[in-house]
Order: structure tokens, then sequence, then C-alpha cells
């Protein structure tokens, strides 16, 4: 997902996997390198490439893909899953700001998510990579393909992927459950997902039908949903 991202006053370009540092090359320049290789990426079965900017202007879409707003990520995206993505794209570029220059460009980025297709959601894999960054501006590439798993109730899933040396980085995914409940709300509604009432629950954690019942309200509230079969999803 285009973000703003500051760095030196100069490119730093990726090719064949090695970076390169150069002055004279616009954005649009660098962009026209990539051509041929989206091309190929496309031939080779992709949902959907794409290059882009810091400001949302494509160089290359998918051809069937009739104009660029429609490659909109954020207006694609599941609404329920919007959020997650969200607090992903933050610790991305939070991550970002703690490697050295020269690293900025050898991670992927690998998000699972349902996003909408031809009128209905089914979930993809959106992988993106910098390749070349500039102190305003940087260059990306997007591709999206459908996933093998198409579960409705599968949550958003994301990986950060060293691409030189194939290291997973570890990256914990935070939810609205997790900022918003305390620990013992999360661990009743674990259990209300297990399919328990109330009573199960009370005596398998050794407290009162009252208390569990207060808890599970609290967390209709602070989820803002109107019933458990909601907040569970």
């Amino acid at each position: 997902m285009a973000q703003n991202y500051g760095g030196a006053h100069h490119y730093t370009i990726l090719k064949n996997n090695h970076f390169e540092m150069t002055t004279d090359k616009s954005i649009e320049e660098i962009a026209q390198e990539y051509i041929s290789y989206m091309k190929i990426l496309e031939q080779a079965g992709s949902f959907a490439v794409f290059l882009l900017d810091r400001f949302g202007h494509y160089y290359y879409v998918t051809e069937y893909i009739e104009a660029s707003q429609e490659l909109n990520i954020e207006n694609l995206v599941h609404p329920d899953d919007l959020e997650v993505v969200r607090r992903i794209d933050k610790k991305v570029w939070e991550f970002l700001d703690t490697l050295p220059e020269e690293e900025k460009l050898a991670y992927k980025y690998i998000y699972e998510m349902r996003i909408l297709d031809r009128g209905k959601y089914v979930r993809m894999i959106y992988q993106m990579r910098l390749l070349a960054f500039k102190y305003d501006n940087f260059l990306a590439i997007g591709m999206i393909d459908l996933a093998p798993e198409q579960s409705a109730n599968t949550s958003v899933r994301f990986q950060i992927k060293n691409c030189l040396t194939d290291e997973i980085v570890p990256f914990a995914i935070e939810t609205a459950t997790d900022t918003l409940l305390t620990p013992r709300e999360r661990e009743i509604l674990a259990l209300a997902k297990e399919g328990m009432f109330s009573k199960e629950i009370s005596e398998k954690l050794n407290i009162s039908v009252h208390t569990v019942n207060r808890h599970r309200q609290n967390i209709l509230e602070k989820l803002q949903v109107d019933n458990m079969i909601e907040a569970i999803r």
C-alpha cells in the first residue's frame, strides 16, 4: 500500500537482487526499465501485476483492469480485514525506518486477505516490494494471486520475507481484540468461539456465570457488535 517514506537525496535501485545508487534517473525512467519484466509476470498467470509510486500513479497495470482506480487496494479489501491491514501497513513502515538504507529494498511484504473480485470477496495473496526510492517518492511492484485456501473465516495473514536470504521476519498481527479486550475477555471470547455457553465457561475458568455474562457484555460493547456471533467472526 502506498505510503510516504523519507530517505536520502538519491535513488536506491534494485536490479537483479543487487542495489545501485543513482542520481540521474527519474522514477518514470526506472519504471520503464521494469515494463518487460511486468509483462512476463502477467503472462505467468498472476491475477494482477502493477508498478506504482508513492502518489498512486500506475506505470503498469494488468491489461484487463480498465482503470488504475479499480486497483486501489484499500477500496477492494473486505471491510472486516481493512483495519487489520492498516495496522500492518503502519508497522511495515515503522520496520522500514529501522533498516539501513541499503537494506530497505531487500524485503517483500506478503498479505493474505479478502479482496473484491467481480462482485464477491475472495481470498487473495498480495505481494509488494520496493524497487527504488528517493526522499520524496518510491517505486513499488505489486502482485495479486488467488490464495489456495478460500475459507471465509480465516483471518488476515501477513509475513515479511528477506528476498536475499529467504529469512522470514517475525511479525505479530495485532487485531482489534488484542488492543481492546482484557486478557480475561480474550479468554472468554476464545472459549465462546469453541462453542461453549456461559455456564460451561464459568466451570472451566472457575468463575461465576454472572461474571462470565458481565465479561461477555463488555466484549460486545468494546467491539461494538450486537451479539457473540458477530464478536467471534
